[in-house]
């Protein structure tokens, strides 16, 4: 356990250094793994290149090839116009909400550079328009199947993206409502005109999220063949340039991210043959739900790296986290929270620069946010606990 605290620890350090995310957990692999296992670490990366991997890497490369595509053409355009043509509220709740659906480095400012002319009309300052739009952009990271963290979780855990959902739903249930009490009080009291008739016709570029969750949640169909089919309708129906697929391609294989996810499935499996997942459930089986919870808690909240929790935290707590359901949703449940409210998150410092907003007055919505998506969590686990049981 201590050579393990040692190499997270490591990495953590590593990251808040700015070094490469990839090669953090890199060292972090190395340091637990050639102590405890010496050349059976050879052994180890060798076993992990498996159909797992491969189904993983490509799902993580159809995504960000969907996500590239999408907000190069008119799709996204015409989609934020008819958002817009609903009225400012719901514009300024839906458009960072629908470009949180496509996963991207900083993707907040992408959704910041797209939603500010809609926030300055309705009279936000700096720090509602950066926590508005942080936030919204963020209430699916604990469900949808795009997302690295929920990628790399099916893989680690062995679940589908249909059990991932029904274990998770309860965290992004809870942010939205949080995010909507608190738009609600930010917004009382203004009054800004419609600006014109309703354009419904742009919302029918949305097409690729539902079909995606009925493919991949509902018909349990691999992710990586739910999004081949979706990027390859996505191509015939819009007929995008060869530069834009080109560039779409090249963007999406980040070597990276593709790094990140390859090394993450490794240092899983040398934690599982080193036997550290079944110690920590045996001495932490008393306390398993505080366990399940501040581990991830504390690693995102250091990182500011929504993945980081999955990958550092998950192959050491899997038997934990395969004991109940709610203990899965309690792991994202802390992972979410500290996520968002890591001063070292990306898209909260690209929003805030973005909006030019001192990023520590952002933390007066970010924090009463986090605390309702604690409790609302919580009581909605209780519940189904109790209906359930």
């Amino acid at each position: 356990m201590l050579v393990f605290a040692i190499s997270v620890c490591s990495a953590i350090i590593l990251v808040l250094k700015r070094v490469n995310i990839a090669l953090a957990i890199t060292t972090a692999f190395l340091l637990y793994s050639i102590p405890l296992l010496g050349v059976n670490a050879f052994n180890v990366v060798i076993e992990s290149f498996n159909a797992t991997m491969l189904n993983t890497v490509l799902s993580l490369t159809f995504a960000m090839v969907l996500a590239n595509l999408y907000r190069n053409t008119k799709a996204s355009k015409e989609m934020v116009d008819s958002f817009e043509s609903l009225g400012w509220r719901t514009a300024s709740i839906g458009v960072p909400a629908a470009i949180g659906l496509l996963p991207m480095p900083a993707g907040a400012y992408v959704s910041a550079t797209m939603i500010d002319p809609i926030y300055s009309k309705a009279g936000f300052n700096g720090v509602e328009k950066t926590f508005l739009n942080y936030w919204f952009r963020h209430i699916w990271v604990s469900t949808w199947p795009l997302y690295q963290n929920i990628i790399l979780a099916s893989a680690v855990l062995g679940l589908s993206y249909g059990e991932l959902f029904a274990r998770t739903w309860v965290v992004m249930v809870s942010s939205a409502i949080s995010g909507a009490v608190l738009f609600t009080y930010i917004s009382r009291g203004r009054a800004v005109s419609s600006g014109g008739n309703r354009r419904l016709k742009g919302l029918i570029h949305l097409w690729p999220f539902p079909l995606i969750a009925l493919l991949s949640i509902y018909l349990n169909l691999p992710l990586y063949t739910a999004l081949l089919i979706v990027v390859a309708l996505f191509l015939i129906l819009y007929r995008p340039d060869a530069s834009v697929i080109k560039q779409a391609v090249k963007k999406s294989l980040d070597p990276t991210l593709i790094g990140l996810i390859i090394i993450s499935l490794v240092f899983g499996n040398s934690i599982r043959i080193s036997g550290l997942a079944n110690t920590l459930a045996e001495r932490l089986a008393g306390y398993g739900a505080l366990a399940v919870f501040a581990v991830p808690f504390s690693i995102v909240i250091a990182t500011g790296f929504e993945f980081t929790f999955v990958a550092l935290g998950f192959p050491a707590l899997k038997n934990l986290l395969t004991m109940s359901w709610y203990y899965t949703t309690l792991a994202f449940l802390g992972g979410f929270l500290g996520a968002m409210l890591s001063p070292a998150h990306a898209c909260l410092v690209m929003s805030a620069k973005h909006f030019n907003t001192p990023l520590h007055k952002v933390y007066k919505y970010t924090f009463p946010a986090t605390l309702m998506t604690m409790f609302v969590s919580l009581f909605l686990i209780f519940l189904s606990n109790t209906l359930y049981a």
